[in-house]
């Protein structure tokens, strides 16, 4: 017989082998002992994590010789037939490739009859939300109106591409990711059961890299097998991943950290040249600091650490790096991996990223001497005044002008544009969503939320949205006004919550008066020159001021 890959020969074959998803076999298994089987189930979860095994489980169990039963016996003719594929009453359907009108139909028109051998017809359609508009406006009908000897079992990666409709009419499940131990103990039961010699650390550096896949992490464990000499080792699976040792991922942690920026660039083209995986290495290096980030948070955190070990070097790297330093990092890699996506030059991206982590260590190191050398100035300056008796107000004149609030440009030019443009509806309809839009945030991104929920919107338009911070919100302010994924996020929940896309703007309070003064004043000049003698309150212009910007307008006498 020709070699089967392991994860077709290790396929779960009973609820009792299916890995990691017990809310859904538990609950399965009680339905099917009292005999109250729904119509209809929708499975949706990342790829590789059992749902196609799950919805054959299902199919074997209902229709079990045995039945009702806890597991498919294996056993009788039913069950050899639904696990070999050839049993006339059990369908399974890519929806990727019969995705159209006609093949749903044709399910309908078909289903109707009962099954010739089973005691139920099981209708499997996987990755479902493949289907076109019109396929499931026909599968509609018949999961609306099942006949009582058909069940449908519905997969999918993508569920919130499935019209509400469909998925009312099912019971949903949601397939967990598995975790890293999970994958270990099942990639170790195979081997052991394979009689094949491995390292613990291989099966854990496959586990990292199926990101909670089990099908994933059997193919990678067979490439590995494939590729190794009788033993599975570390070296062999660092060779099949793409992945970098952790060694060398602490030298890089070590030269970003230390600023050596020469050191960074030539063991990055080195391990370019020796065939890593360039995404991985990003992704292994936050990770590499986020561990680094807890261990220095909680010393004990041992057993949540992801990438790294907790090695003398590893502690000694904790130790040496403060958790600026480490948020900064973070902060960038994310950055890169997002534009990582969308690039054709990932590894110009990368250079990029790690040359603005050298020089913002620098730009920050030469602030602190500077910072010192003004505190020393300013003690001698004072032991100065101490001994000769000058006045306070003449060294407080002779102290250095104080650094701006932040390196962000106001975009004044643009804020005064949007005063122009921005009307009172868009600003009412936004503050009457406030509280979805922020629960949208949250659900997506807790820390964005917790910065973003300091603002208050003061002024909008079809296109943009301004928010104002107070003037000791800066950091809050810089992270909206330029952080990428900061801004696509809270971009994204104003157009999930009012169905509008609307760009984000950012202010600080001091130059938001600034400005809205500016346009009241501009438009009071405009309102003296038309007509001198009408009162301020019933001027026309005002009066458009006020119902289009609301509180924005403020009216004084001149």
């Amino acid at each position: 017989m020709a070699y089967q890959a392991l994860y077709r020969v290790y396929r779960p074959q009973s609820f009792q082998e299916v890995v990691g998803q017990v809310h859904i076999t538990r609950t399965i298994q009680n339905a099917l002992l009292e005999e109250r089987m729904s119509h209809a189930y929708l499975f949706s979860g990342p790829r590789g994590t059992g749902k196609t095994s799950l919805a054959k489980i299902i199919a074997k169990a209902i229709n079990c010789e045995t039945a009702p039963t806890r597991e498919p016996c294996n056993t009788c003719p039913t069950c050899i037939a639904i696990t070999e594929g050839t049993s006339p009453d059990v369908f399974e359907i890519d929806a990727a490739s019969n995705n159209g009108v006609d093949e749903i139909r044709e399910i309908r028109d078909k289903v109707k009859y009962p099954p010739s051998q089973a005691r139920f017809k099981v209708y499997i359609i996987d990755e479902v939300h493949m289907l076109s508009t019109g396929a499931f406006n026909a599968l509609l009908k018949t999961l609306e109106e099942p006949p009582a000897h058909a069940i449908f079992i519905l997969a999918t990666t993508e569920p919130h591409k499935i019209p509400a409709t469909i998925i009312s009419r099912c019971q949903r499940f949601d397939v967990k990711r598995h975790e890293v131990g999970q994958l270990q103990t099942r990639m170790a039961y195979i081997l052991n059961d394979q009689d094949y010699d491995y390292d613990p650390e291989a099966l854990k550096l496959i586990a990292r890299a199926a990101d909670g896949g089990m099908r994933d992490a059997l193919s990678l464990l067979d490439q590995a097998l494939a590729f190794s000499d009788g033993r599975l080792t570390e070296d062999a699976v660092l060779e099949v991943t793409g992945a970098v040792t952790d060694d060398a991922l602490l030298d890089m942690a070590y030269g970003l950290q230390q600023k050596q920026l020469d050191q960074i660039l030539s063991t990055l083209e080195t391990m370019l040249r020796e065939g890593k995986d360039l995404k991985r290495f990003i992704e292994d290096l936050v990770f590499v600091h986020r561990d680094a980030l807890l261990l220095k948070a909680s010393p004990q955190a041992v057993d949540l650490l992801e990438r790294a070990r907790p090695t003398e070097t590893f502690r000694q790297f904790v130790e040496a790096t403060s958790t600026d330093e480490l948020f900064q990092v973070i902060e960038e890699l994310n950055d890169c991996q997002q534009q990582m996506r969308l690039s054709n030059h990932p590894k110009v991206l990368v250079e990029l990223t790690f040359i603005r982590i050298a020089e913002q260590g620098r730009t920050m190191t030469e602030q602190m001497k500077q910072l010192q050398e003004q505190v020393r100035e300013l003690s001698r300056e004072l032991s100065e005044v101490k001994k000769t008796g000058v006045p306070a107000a003449e060294a407080t004149a002779e102290k250095p002008k104080v650094a701006k609030r932040t390196q962000i440009r106001v975009p004044k030019e643009r804020i005064r544009q949007l005063l122009q443009r921005a009307e009172r509806q868009h600003l009412n309809a936004i503050r009457d969503s406030w509280e979805d839009i922020m629960g949208n945030i949250r659900t997506q991104d807790g820390p964005i939320f917790a910065l973003f929920y300091e603002s208050e919107a003061v002024l909008c338009a079809s296109d943009t949205l301004l928010v104002q911070f107070k003037d000791g919100m800066t950091w809050h302010y810089e992270q909206v006004s330029s952080n990428g994924r900061t801004r696509d996020v809270i971009e994204q929940a104003l157009f999930e919550v009012t169905g509008i896309r609307r760009e984000i703007m950012a202010v600080l309070e001091t130059d938001w008066v600034e400005l809205k003064n500016e346009f009241i004043l501009r438009k009071q000049a405009e309102r003296s020159d038309h007509n001198e003698e009408e009162v301020v309150e019933e001027d026309p212009l005002v009066s458009k001021a006020v119902e289009r910007f609301g509180d924005v307008v403020e009216i004084e006498e001149v």
